[in-house]
């Protein structure tokens, strides 16, 4: 699968089906309107293609009340790459951009500059200057322009519909399970492994200090984790915080591999994040938080020894952009 940046330098793919949005997280509704778009792709001889934008709009749009990203572009293109896709064509979001009408969108870069044949989007689209344009528009346009439109969705779990935002509700607010069931993985992290102040090593317990590129990050507390690298998915637990017991100025993630001695220092990993096991709080001593860190301990091995279902296989997702 390729990665397409530079529109102008498309070249045309037979018979165009396009999943288009803006795919933050790749969450089941996401999900649905890709494999949508791959089965008509299929049953006509066609390509699959997902239509997605960088930056997110909002940050172009409202940049200090654009939401926070649940994850990094290069892990959106990845997850959209494992899903069976034959391309992505990324649209460089500028106010530009946004001052084009549904209208204007829809035949300068759907039409003329793709060729779509089959347009596929979520029931809660948006597009176009002021958000002007919406599933029935998209209809309308296909109609008028000469492509066909489904609109998918929308796709419930617990009595409401999925969406980015449910998504990141749920991540703020410590719920890893149902976040995990809306998005059909963990939620993870990704950053390298740097130094740190090496508390974890000093108490029995060494650290892996992962600087997040993620923006979304669940609250303060230990959660039960995999650390998820080329080779191979660890089991983890983690410490998201400012590390109370020790007075630090920083929040950081802090991560230990069970029965792990290797040196991963600048390393880039993924960080999946399965349940939270309790806040973080201060202790009288580094006695007593090594005591309870040994009772989170295994209380992370028992929630991970039965969340199997969703654990990652690294050697089967490599990122083709090499990122």
């Amino acid at each position: 699968m390729e990665i397409i940046r530079d529109i102008n330098a498309l070249v045309p793919y037979p018979f165009p089906v396009l999943a288009m949005g803006n795919f933050d997280g790749v969450h089941i509704g996401h999900q649905a309107i890709v494999r949508a778009a791959i089965e008509r792709a299929r049953a006509t001889g066609g390509s699959a293609l997902a239509v997605t934008f960088d930056p997110l709009p909002a940050k172009v749009l409202n940049p200090i009340g654009a939401p926070q990203l649940i994850m990094t572009p290069e892990d959106k293109h990845e997850l959209l790459r494992s899903l069976g896709l034959d391309g992505v064509i990324v649209l460089t979001f500028s106010r530009e951009l946004s001052m084009l009408s549904p209208e204007q969108f829809a035949h300068e870069y759907l039409l003329r500059r793709i060729g779509a044949r089959i347009v596929v989007v979520g029931h809660n689209v948006s597009f176009g200057h002021a958000r002007a344009g919406n599933a029935d528009v998209m209809r309308r346009l296909g109609r008028e322009l000469g492509f066909e439109t489904m609109v998918v969705g929308p796709i419930e779990c617990e009595g409401s519909a999925v969406s980015s935002t449910r998504v990141r509700e749920m991540i703020r607010a410590g719920d890893m399970e149902r976040a995990t069931t809306m998005l059909g993985r963990p939620h993870f992290v990704r950053g390298p492994v740097v130094h740190g102040r090496e508390r974890g090593r000093k108490i029995g317990f060494p650290t892996a200090n992962i600087q997040s590129r993620t923006e979304c990050l669940p609250p303060d507390g230990v959660y039960a984790t995999r650390v998820v690298m080329e080779e191979g998915s660890y089991p983890s637990i983690t410490n998201i915080g400012m590390r109370p017991t020790f007075g630090e100025p920083e929040r950081t993630i802090e991560a230990h591999i069970f029965d792990f001695d290797r040196d991963v220092y600048d390393r880039d990993v993924k960080l999946e994040i399965v349940k939270l096991i309790r806040g973080e709080r201060k202790f009288e001593s580094a006695q007593a938080l090594s005591a309870q860190i040994t009772a989170d301990l295994q209380r992370a091995k028992e929630i991970l020894a039965v969340n199997k279902a969703y654990e990652s296989h690294p050697s089967k997702h490599k990122n083709p952009e090499g990122q």
